[in-house]
């Protein structure tokens, strides 16, 4: 009896791991842990850091990467796998913010730096999702820290943040995605929005999914909206999912655009005219996702539960300028 228990075990995990389909191999992509905003005063406008995420956990899990490395715990590594030794990163570092501020930064102003102003980790996952409910998972490859500064910038109607300066520590590789027992919650849900779809030549992991991958996914992702198989909602916390009917309003878009008519005597007049228009998987540029972020101590690796998603379109006006981006509907853990 046992056996046939474990035996039944073992078939529905293997079919559950059989439905994951691949949408990425690896893709590459920063997640900010900071909302950076202008904070002005008498003396001067600077850049105030805000983090979306938990402060406490977030330092102390820094903390406890970079401890891990100088006791050679962990090491750090280029993309392609080469080691870097940590003098070498730090020499890097102290070079290249002395180029900076025009000034020779001391071992205990870098030992600041990294205690302060790591802002932001880029990671480098492999993601699979479920076609029955779309859901997506993400497998993390390696991660790495990342120092970051802001600077004041005048946009075209008033002051904005502007990055200024960015380090990456270099690559700490995983092979552990499963939390123990010793986790710190780095955020309950975090949001961001990111591109996928990236035109830069030899860089097709940076912000981008493969489209014999991504295309599939959308196509199947809109038929299953459209037939509610999966349900989609207005935001992350919607009581109610959209019905057809409002599913079908949301995907809908007007536009002005001049339309040529020809009369009965050949006579070609210009009118201007709205039409409706339905946006379709091939529009979708962008994803929103919330997640729960997670560091084991034990493992020293980041986990990614993926609370829902979003598939983005970027809105012009009438005359070809951008205006914002548009989440056509959410997707999220029953």
């Amino acid at each position: 009896m046992k056996k046939t228990i474990l035996i039944l075990l073992l078939l529905v995990g293997a079919n559950c791991f059989a439905q994951q389909k691949l949408l990425t191999k690896k893709i590459v992509y920063t997640v900010n842990m900071t909302e950076n905003k202008i904070h002005s005063s008498q003396e001067k406008d600077s850049v105030s850091y805000n983090y979306i995420v938990n402060k406490r956990f977030f330092w102390e899990a820094m903390d406890d990467v970079l401890a891990s490395i100088k006791n050679k715990k962990l090491y750090l590594s280029t993309f392609s796998g080469d080691t870097i030794v940590w003098d070498t990163m730090i020499g890097n570092l102290t070079k290249a913010l002395n180029n900076l501020d025009m000034r020779k930064y001391s071992k205990k102003d870098i030992d600041k730096v990294l205690e302060n102003e790591i802002r932001a980790v880029k990671f480098m996952e492999e993601w699979t999702y479920n076609p029955q409910t779309m859901l997506i998972d993400k497998k993390i490859i390696a991660y790495q820290p990342m120092i970051q500064r802001d600077s004041v910038t005048l946009g075209e109607e008033d002051l904005q943040t502007k990055n200024f300066f960015s380090f990456e520590l270099g690559w700490i590789r995983q092979t552990d995605n499963t939390p123990s027992d010793d986790v710190l919650q780095i955020s309950r849900n975090i949001q961001y929005t990111m591109h996928i779809y990236n035109p830069k030549p030899y860089h097709w992991w940076d912000n981008n999914l493969e489209a014999e991958f991504s295309i599939p996914f959308f196509e199947t992702l809109f038929a299953k909206t459209d037939l509610r198989a999966v349900l989609s909602y207005e935001t992350p916390d919607a009581v109610e999912p959209f019905s057809l009917s409002d599913l079908e309003k949301r995907k809908k878009h007007s536009t002005t655009t001049s339309v040529f008519y020809v009369d009965k005597d050949g006579i070609e007049t210009e009118k201007d005219t709205v039409i409706t228009l339905t946006y379709n998987s091939d529009e979708v540029e962008l994803l929103r996702f919330g997640e729960e972020v997670l560091y084991d101590k034990k493992s020293h690796a980041f986990i990614k539960n993926v609370n829902y998603y979003a598939p983005v379109i970027r809105i012009f006006s009438s005359d070809g300028q951008f205006i914002g981006f548009y989440p056509l509907y959410y997707i999220r853990k029953q």
